[in-house]
């Protein structure tokens, strides 16, 4: 008995967990309508981790607060390690030497990857497509 409720519990949380992915991709996608989507979100409404030059923190903690303000749970939704094709790689870099404004950052996830620039005020643009 005990053995036949925690397989139906593991069960039920794991069908959770894919109808929350589900959910938040038709959401970013407006219902699958579309493969990518881009946003313009101001930071000082989300927490955004790291320090000043630690951009790869900044990055995830600007696609979490994303997530969050567009319907999905930022830390349940999805996944920065593991994707689709395996282990994720993600990376920072300064399109123009010495121009700290100039980074722009890839990133990948479960849900798909994404692209995140900032401007010189408080303003991030994040450009998302999901995995095909």
């Amino acid at each position: 008995m005990t053995k036949t409720l925690m397989l139906g519990l593991a069960v039920f949380f794991s069908l959770n967990a894919f109808a929350s992915k589900d959910t938040c991709l038709s959401k970013l996608t407006y219902d699958f309508a579309v493969d990518s989507r881009s946003f313009k979100v101001d930071t000082d409404s989300m927490v955004v981790l790291g320090d000043e030059k630690d951009y790869l923190t900044q990055a995830i903690s600007i696609v979490r607060g994303t997530l969050d303000l567009h319907g999905c749970d930022g830390r349940s939704d999805i996944n920065f390690g593991h994707g689709p094709m395996g282990r994720t790689k993600s990376s920072c870099k300064q399109l123009i030497k010495g121009r700290d404004y100039s980074v722009s950052c890839y990133v990948e996830s479960s849900l798909g990857y994404f692209f995140i620039t900032k401007d010189l005020q408080t303003n991030a643009f994040v450009v998302f497509s999901r995995w095909d």
